[in-house]
């Protein structure tokens, strides 16, 4: 585990997130923003659902194991749940993501708590199945009581195009952005 404390943190404002679009996103990195602290990332216990209650439904909770290098997820939201057709709450990123995909997945959600960083996606949101998903996705670390950065909260939004727009996806099609918290 990389030590955080003895780092400088970043000066994060609003203006560094011009990239995103969705309000929805604003709201939870918002509320995220209030809430670091000195320390720059904030608690799990400190994030109050109420706050951001009208994107709830597009809420995620994951938890980096390390001892097994695997992440689970803790929650999701019922849009979350809708686009995997069944509650994705406490499975394995290997039971939800296509092979081809985890070691992206992986790479992402990985790079969130060992840098930390904030993470940003935008673009073809599909790396968990092979489905026509279009939308944007934050990623933000939390720490855990004891002051580790093993959590991450995220929301995801989503576009889904109509049948007529059928296609097989290829490649990997979702523009990245990472925003240290530390310098």
């Amino acid at each position: 585990m990389i030590e955080h404390s003895s780092r400088t943190r970043c000066d994060l404002n609003g203006a560094s997130f011009s990239h995103v679009r969705d309000d929805r996103l604003h709201l939870i990195l918002q509320h995220w923003l209030e809430r670091r602290g000195e320390d720059g990332i904030p608690l799990r216990s400190a994030i109050d659902p109420t706050a951001i209650a009208s994107v709830l439904p597009n809420i995620w909770l994951c938890e980096y194991q390390t001892a097994a290098e695997r992440f689970r997820m803790r929650l999701a939201g019922e849009e979350i749940n809708k686009l995997y057709g069944r509650n994705i709450s406490r499975c394995y990123f290997e039971e939800i993501a296509d092979e081809k995909f985890l070691p992206i997945m992986m790479r992402r959600y990985r790079r969130v708590i060992e840098q930390p960083a904030i993470l940003h996606c935008a673009g073809h949101i599909y790396f968990a199945n092979a489905s026509r998903v279009i939308g944007e996705r934050l990623g933000l670390p939390l720490r855990t009581e004891d002051g580790q950065v093993l959590q991450i909260i995220g929301a995801s939004v989503y576009d889904i195009p109509s049948q007529q727009y059928d296609f097989a996806v290829k490649s990997e099609a979702m523009a990245e952005v990472f925003t240290p918290l530390y310098d």
